[in-house]
């Protein structure tokens, strides 16, 4: 199985000048956690905006603050054709709760979320008829 099996297309996204209330709405209004962030013009991955990001910041004034100025700068990312074992891992070992998916130009084309996992987990075992007893 690979990432383009399993992320998000396409996905939800903010701009560098966005502010963080906006983003914060825009989370809240489509129950996310965690918004890539993209150069405006080139589409190409800058950043990541999560949940534990517009936390840290809440007792300044989010209208004011932009999303460039809160937002991980280093964050890994997959292409579509990488196996999703390896895509788990770089999750688990850097404890993302989702991964950006890019083009060989480093251009947003997806994302892949903790709950996409439970999602394709869930369909493996309905296909092995395997129920977890409750």
């Amino acid at each position: 199985m690979f990432v383009k099996d399993v992320m998000v297309n396409p996905t939800k996204l903010l701009y560098e000048d966005d502010t963080i209330l906006s983003a914060s709405k825009y989370m809240k209004e489509e129950r996310v956690r965690n918004l890539p962030v993209v150069n405006r013009g080139t589409n190409k991955l800058i950043g990541l905006i999560t949940l534990r990001e517009i936390i840290e910041i809440v007792f300044h004034d989010p209208s004011k603050i932009l999303v460039k100025d809160t937002m991980i700068k280093q964050v890994e990312s997959v292409t579509e054709d990488v196996h999703l074992n390896k895509a788990v891992s770089v999750m688990i070992s850097n404890k993302y709760g989702c991964l950006p998916v890019v083009d060989k130009g480093n251009r947003l084309i997806g994302m892949i979320t903790e709950a996409d996992l439970l999602k394709t987990l869930n369909e493996i075992l309905e296909k092995k008829n395997i129920h977890v007893v409750s």
